[in-house]
């Protein structure tokens, strides 16, 4: 025969009261949530800040590349100019003397200064171009990194709030 077992009286749930440890749990996930919050935010500025770096490294790449293309362009521009001109000048006066004298008689300047004022304009005309040059926009686009994960950011923050919209 098996003992017969008796029914065990029901147990009610614990009362709960202000001041219960139980009370006190949900308090303690908010401080872990606002940790874990604070942690993540700060891998987030440190992501960023290496982004940055990088960032800023691409520019100085850059900018060093302008500004020997720069340097490279006045020093054409300048040099060339001085030395076209006291090289040439002898030359140009001395074979073109015909068609100068011809122009000299429209602008009513002498023949050296006639010479002189059109070897200018041609050097300036290549001045300009390599002025051009140098204002063109990099092939490739610059930051691109950056812009890549700001688009991330955005579209994260807004799946947030519509979740959180709902």
């Amino acid at each position: 025969m098996e003992p017969t077992q008796q029914p065990q009286p029901q147990q009610r749930p614990p009362v709960r009261r202000p001041l219960d440890t139980a009370s006190r749990a949900p308090h303690d996930g908010l401080k872990q949530a606002a940790m874990s919050l604070k942690d993540s935010s700060l891998g987030y500025v440190q992501a960023k800040s290496e982004l940055a770096a990088i960032e800023v490294k691409e520019a100085a790449i850059y900018a060093k590349q302008k500004l020997s293309i720069g340097i490279v362009t006045a020093f054409f521009g300048i040099f060339s100019y001085a030395l076209f001109l006291i090289l040439a000048y002898g030359v140009i006066l001395q074979f073109g003397g015909k068609y100068l004298s011809k122009i000299s008689n429209i602008i009513v300047l002498n023949n050296s200064n006639t010479l002189l004022l059109l070897m200018m304009f041609f050097h300036l005309f290549l001045f300009l171009i390599y002025l051009v040059k140098l204002s063109k926009k990099p092939q490739e686009e610059l930051f691109s990194l950056t812009k890549s994960e700001f688009q991330k950011d955005k579209q994260w923050l807004a799946e947030i709030n519509q979740t959180n919209g709902n």
